[in-house]
Order: C-alpha cells, then sequence, then structure tokens
C-alpha cells in the first residue's frame, strides 16, 4: 500500500518537473518580417512562443558569408509584446542568403533551435510608427559563452569581445553604444481608462477604439491584451475580465501594431495557442 501511494507521488512529482521544463522551453520561433533590404544593418520582427522569456538563454546569430569568410554577428533585442520580439544588428547585410541562427541553452550547453532564411520573409517598410529602438543597457548577459551554430555549435568569447577563429569564421557582437535608446512619448493620456458595458467582449471593445488609437481591430485588441495583462483570466487573450478596469494602451503599444494582415495573424496564432493550453 504505501510502495503504491510512493510510485504515485514519484511520478506525479516527475510530471510535475517535466511540466516545468517544457513550459521554460521555447516552442516556436518565426520570422514575422524584416525592416531592411540588402545592404542596410539588420532589423527583424520576431515571433516566438516560450514558457518564460528569458533572454539569457536564447541567442540569435545572423550569418552570411563575405567573400571567402563567413560572419557572424551577435543580434540584440528587444520584446515589444509577450509574443513578439524586435533584433537588429549594426553590420550590414550584404548576402542575400543571409540566415538567422536562433540557439537556446538547454541542458547545460547552447543548442541550434532554428536556421531562417532572412530574405524569405515579408518586407515592411520603417515608419516613425513601426521604428523600434532599443535599449542596449537592458541587453540580457547570457548564461554561457556564446554558441557559433553550423554542423556543430562551438564556445566563442563572452559578449561585445569578438574574435576570429579557424575556418574564416568571423565572429561579432554589438557594441553598447551602437543603438540608441528609446526615447519615444506616449501621446496617449498616462491615467486614460477604457469605458465599456459588462457584456462588452474585446472584440467590441477594440472596434470602438480602433479609430480613435489609429490602428485595426486585431492590433487594437493585442494592444489592449499588452496594456491590461491582469485583465484576462489566466492571461489568455479570449477570457477577457469583467471584473477588472481597463486601462488604454500607450502610444508606445499601438506603435506595434499598423499592419492588419501581421495583427490579424499574430493574434489568430495568440489565440489559437491560449486555447491549446
Amino acid at each position: 500500500m504505501s510502495k503504491g501511494i510512493f510510485n504515485k507521488a514519484v511520478l506525479a512529482l516527475s510530471l510535475f518537473l517535466f511540466s516545468v521544463v517544457a513550459q521554460a522551453a521555447m516552442s516556436h520561433i518565426s520570422i514575422n518580417s524584416r525592416q531592411f533590404e540588402v545592404g542596410q544593418h539588420p532589423k527583424i520582427k520576431l515571433n516566438i512562443v516560450a514558457g518564460r522569456n528569458d533572454f539569457s538563454r536564447i541567442s540569435f546569430h545572423l550569418r552570411q558569408t563575405n567573400g571567402s569568410k563567413e560572419v557572424m554577428e551577435e543580434l540584440m533585442v528587444q520584446p515589444i509584446s509577450g509574443y513578439m520580439l524586435f533584433a537588429i544588428g549594426v553590420d550590414e547585410v550584404t548576402d542575400p542568403n543571409a540566415k538567422l541562427i536562433v540557439s537556446e541553452y538547454k541542458g547545460n550547453s547552447w543548442r541550434q533551435y532554428a536556421v531562417l532564411p532572412v530574405f524569405d520573409s515579408p518586407f515592411i517598410k520603417i515608419t516613425d510608427k513601426t521604428e523600434v529602438r532599443i535599449d542596449t543597457r537592458n541587453q540580457p548577459k547570457k548564461v554561457a559563452p556564446m554558441p557559433y551554430s553550423g554542423d556543430k555549435i562551438a564556445q566563442s568569447t563572452a559578449v561585445n569581445k569578438p574574435q576570429a577563429e579557424s575556418h574564416n569564421i568571423v565572429k561579432k557582437s554589438i557594441p553598447v553604444d551602437a543603438v540608441s535608446r528609446s526615447d519615444s512619448t506616449p501621446t496617449v493620456s498616462a491615467d486614460c481608462m477604457i469605458e465599456r458595458a459588462p457584456s462588452d467582449t474585446l472584440w467590441r471593445i477594440a472596434s470602438r477604439y480602433q479609430k480613435q488609437w489609429n490602428t485595426n481591430v486585431y492590433g487594437a485588441m493585442l494592444a489592449i491584451y499588452d496594456a491590461n495583462p491582469n485583465g484576462f483570466s489566466k492571461q489568455k487573450i479570449h477570457l477577457i475580465r469583467q471584473d477588472v478596469t481597463l486601462n488604454c494602451p500607450s502610444q508606445t503599444e499601438l506603435n506595434q501594431y499598423v499592419n492588419k494582415s501581421e495583427d490579424k495573424a499574430a493574434f489568430e496564432a495568440l489565440q489559437q495557442q491560449h486555447r491549446a493550453n
């Protein structure tokens, strides 16, 4: 009897530990769009689904061929929502076959997670509303030496200490003062509250505010979700709470949602993910 109880306890603990590990892992990464052309430095918007956004355990490198050399540059990242990142570098991308190498630190080592062709993704022209500036002071320190993503993942030097390696591989990281920090000033009042009726759905609220916020209904729903993490039961976008006062999203949050087709795809992906879990 006691042995059976012990076995069940061990099984329950194992399932719990497995769920924690699974939750922490990255389960999806893709390029949403790029905001640069050949000859410009990389600016890439990424879709990401992860149990926790611990960017000390995720690295993004842009790999391109420059003559006879293969060049790797580590990109800096800035979260722009709970499921979207913006990555930027300072070196010009001259290789039309450049790849984004995504690696994850798991099991005490760096492991390549994905290799994504950069120029296969859609191009979005930068505007005052879509431009994202990265605060370099908030870049995470990696938990281990950075990886080289190829047939094997090799260790390199620490962040901001480039070092040439064998096989004509050059690795570089972004200098801290290379990118200016965000100084955008929200135009939406900080004390703005959303007016709503008890029976209002998220769609109805977003439909009412989309024109006022100069966005689309999908962008408005995503911005409301970003601005109100406690306004949704279990933080799921399809479970808006009726007993919580909702804040208006800031102008910075609204500026991320200016393309209806992109916003629709992002909303539907997030809703599908939340309904499945």
